[in-house]
């Protein structure tokens, strides 16, 4: 087989396999608890749903999930949610490209070397725990996607903007700044908190370094209606809507993750301050310290093999560029996290935070394996794109037998709730069980968790599991 036509073909499945994944994911998937609890298989009660979700979180994310699995049936079958389907497809993927678009500075061409730094974002997401996010189950899905993509697009203009780089003609037309502000604003409820403090500290740094202050603060038009947007969404949410979340009230929450409340800092300020201290130290080490290790690998074997190949390779880019992507990334994921440590933050929580780590950990493995040479286009290239394509072709396959096995049974178990002529229908708890593979969860969660049973109606059905079934 000719280079080009190996090149080509590696170059396809790298862009195509994180398609096909999400594809098999969402149209493959059951919908579990919390999505039954929403309304999947329920008639389509959509203001209603706004509404509720708004005074619930007032978050746009969940305002979104709580509609949409309206649409939802508890299994896939071609109708109205095959729209929705697609479209969560379509925000899963959009969330790598924009990051391999950040790592790069520009759109990703359909070229070896983009589709490789587009498939290592996906694997080093989908490959750990953070991953979870993106396939857990529709509630997770739909909230998730939605604040990791407005995160994404959102903060690219900026990253873009500081290091110099072309800002998409897109965002410097007012209309699509405002709307993008709009909706980042009410995405989540630590996300634009976090921005706006990320962008204060890397302006004031900018005025320092530059001792140009009138200058730094001399924002370009897209970024006035950006933040603006952002603001405005901001203060509905807190002025209208639930503010923080009604999460900070549910002891669920409180006591799994640890809460620590505004109140009892000042009541309590020692034992806050040592769980607020526990929580950094647990919050960091999950996202800088999973990343931190995939650096410490891929750059040991960029050094090593640069050794032998007589290569000359920077730890450290020389590119300002690149330096103030990754001092951005980091910085944004470090204020993320800080503000964060009221709570051990649970791993959908810290999706933003993962993200922007893992756009840093691009652009240094750009550096290190691209930029510098080491990676030989004979053999090294070839090499590292058939071992992450087949890591990919892995976990499609392991996706989707997982996900036909596990449809098998729950199919069995919808379809005796449905024709039960009882008002309580008893099933086992044995009734699905949901395969994994060691450190990754490529299943989902029991459909019938022991803890949405309290609030679940199938098909108008109480459902409960029976030690006696």
């Amino acid at each position: 087989m000719k280079k080009s036509v190996m090149r080509k073909i590696l170059t396809g499945a790298l862009f195509i396999l994180p398609v096909v994944f999400f594809g098999v994911c969402y149209f493959l998937m059951t919908v579990w608890g919390e999505d039954i609890i929403q309304g999947a298989g329920t008639t389509p009660d959509v203001w209603n749903d706004i509404k509720g979700a708004f005074m619930h979180n007032s978050r746009l994310s969940d305002m979104y999930a709580w509609t949409v699995i309206n649409f939802f049936d508890f299994q896939y079958s071609f109708g109205v949610d095959t729209i929705f389907r697609l479209i969560d497809v379509v925000m899963a993927v959009g969330i790598f490209y924009l990051m391999t678009s950040m790592m790069l500075g520009r759109r990703p061409k359909w070229k070896l070397e983009d589709a490789l730094l587009f498939g290592l974002s996906f694997l080093a997401v989908m490959l750990t725990p953070h991953g979870y996010t993106m396939y857990r189950g529709f509630s997770v899905i739909h909230n998730y996607l939605i604040i990791g993509l407005s995160t994404v697009g959102f903060g690219m203009p900026f990253v873009r903007s500081y290091t110099g780089e072309e800002v998409p003609k897109l965002y410097q037309k007012w209309w699509f700044a405002l709307v993008i502000g709009l909706v980042f604003g009410m995405s989540s409820n630590i996300t634009p908190v976090a921005f706006l403090i990320w962008f204060v500290l890397m302006k004031v740094w900018q005025g320092w370094r530059e001792k140009a202050w009138k200058k730094v603060w001399r924002l370009p038009a897209w970024q006035v209606w950006m933040l603006a947007g952002m603001v405005i969404t901001v203060a509905i949410a807190y002025v209208f809507g639930a503010g923080v979340s009604t999460y900070a009230n549910n002891p669920v929450y409180t006591e799994t993750y640890d809460y620590v409340a505004v109140n009892e800092i000042f009541t309590s300020f020692g034992s806050s301050l040592v769980r607020i201290a526990k929580h950094i130290a647990v919050n960091f080490g999950y996202c800088f310290g999973m990343v931190g290790a995939m650096a410490v690998i891929l750059g040991g074997l960029a050094i090593v093999v640069a050794k032998i190949t007589k290569k000359e390779l920077k730890i450290w880019p020389k590119e300002t560029a690149s330096r103030r992507v990754i001092g951005a990334n980091l910085g944004f994921a470090a204020v993320y996290l800080l503000c964060g440590s009221q709570i051990t933050l649970p791993v959908r929580l810290a999706l933003p935070a993962y993200l922007a780590l893992v756009v840093a950990l691009g652009v240094l493995v750009k550096g290190w394996w691209i930029e510098s040479g080491v990676l030989d286009e004979k053999v090294l290239e070839p090499m590292l794109s058939v071992l992450a394509v087949g890591l990919m072709v892995l976990i499609v396959v392991f996706k989707a037998e997982f996900a036909i096995e596990y449809r098998g049974p729950m199919r069995q178990a919808f379809e005796t709730i449905r024709k039960s002529t009882d008002e309580t229908v008893c099933l086992s708890p044995e009734i699905a069980k949901p395969k994994k593979l060691p450190f990754v969860n490529l299943g989902q969660d029991e459909t019938f968790g022991e803890w949405a049973l309290p609030h679940m109606t199938v098909y108008r059905k109480k459902v409960e599991y029976c030690s006696q079934y």
